[in-house]
């Protein structure tokens, strides 16, 4: 029995992939958000939804000073807004400038160039429909403001790129036909696919200063053949589900890609991708079992009618190891060493 010492992915490790970090638009800090806005932050490679802010069609009389009328908008004064139109705005606002918000009321507000400044005036002509944007996430980060006493955004978890190194099975990454990981991780000579929807692998271990191949295998994950005619025939195809390799020879220095593939063009995904280093840790000794642990609900109203509240299951292995008297306790350090890690 072998568990396999988890090599943590970086952006050193992971040197390229086919699958963009482009989930939704990086956030910006001169970018006035609404709620429900998905912004990626490239440096902590997360996704994350903005909370607050809004939205609405506006007008705005040519004023001194201006005044933008806008329905039970709700904000404070010193608030960030913004503005865009189709047509042309009034002189004294520009289009996706920052200003702030002064002398509230219901429905109406004038705005300044600065928190508590002065009132700005507005002229001219205007054309179009004019759109106001406010918000107080206005130039707050989303890691800083994520938690805390001003919670303007909701940390909603890693982007597509990253989600297979998240240590949750049951989030995936997704990519449509295929798509390629390239790793240089050091010292490893594991690999390990956990909640996988392909056809087929292919995995690729170079030399890493020299190029040349010293692992080559292309990896068939569906399931041996039906037992009889009737199954081939007119039963689903089944996948694989996990996969592990752990005949890889150990090497220094080396470039690894994994490729995952489906022929029909379909959606390829993947929960969790481990590269590392095996350790035995014995002989799995009889009476060995794996169990599943469900964390459903099932819930009973008053007249008996039962409903299933479906959550994620865990798989649950207990073993009786054999092993050497020497080895037991450089296992049991081991053991413990990695007790919470994935």
């Amino acid at each position: 029995m072998k568990i396999i010492v988890p090599t943590i992915v970086t952006e050193a490790v992971l040197t390229s992939s086919t699958i963009p970090e482009n989930d939704y638009a990086e956030w910006s800090a001169s970018t006035v958000y609404t709620e429900g806005t998905s912004v990626i932050l490239e440096s902590t490679h997360k996704v994350y939804e903005s909370v607050i802010g809004s939205s609405s069609v506006i007008t705005v009389t040519i004023a001194s000073p201006g005044v933008v009328s806008w329905t039970a908008h709700g904000h404070a004064a010193n608030t960030p807004i913004s503005f865009t139109t189709t047509g042309a705005l009034p002189t004294g606002i520009v289009a996706s400038t920052v200003y702030y918000v002064l002398a509230p009321t219901t429905d109406t507000l004038n705005i300044s160039a600065t928190p508590g400044g002065a009132a700005i005036n507005t002229s001219g002509g205007q054309s179009g429909v004019h759109t106001a944007t406010a918000s107080l996430n206005y130039n707050a980060d989303p890691v800083t403001y994520s938690t805390g006493l001003a919670p303007y955004w909701l940390e909603v978890g890693p982007t597509n790129l990253w989600r297979l190194f998240d240590e949750q099975v049951e989030t995936q990454t997704t990519a449509a036909g295929s798509f390629t990981y390239v790793f240089g991780p050091g010292r490893i000579n594991s690999l390990a696919l956990l909640n996988i929807d392909a056809n087929d692998a292919h995995v690729v271990m170079k030399d890493a200063p020299l190029g040349n191949i010293i692992y080559d295998e292309e990896i068939s994950l569906i399931e041996p053949c039906a037992p009889d005619w009737y199954s081939y025939f007119f039963t689903d195809v089944e996948r694989k589900t996990d996969y592990t390799i752990t005949d890889m020879p150990m090497y220094v220095n080396c470039e690894l890609s994994v490729t995952l593939n489906d022929d029909s063009g379909g959606d390829v995904a993947c929960g969790v991708m481990i590269v590392g280093r095996q350790q035995d840790i014995g002989t799995a000794g009889a009476g060995s079992t794996i169990s599943n642990k469900s964390y459903s609900r099932k819930i009973t109203d008053e007249f008996g009618n039962q409903t299933i509240l479906s959550r994620a299951s865990s798989r649950r292995l207990i073993t009786k190891n054999q092993l050497l008297i020497a080895r037991v306790d450089p296992v049991n350090k081991l053991i413990n060493q990695y007790r919470d890690v994935p």
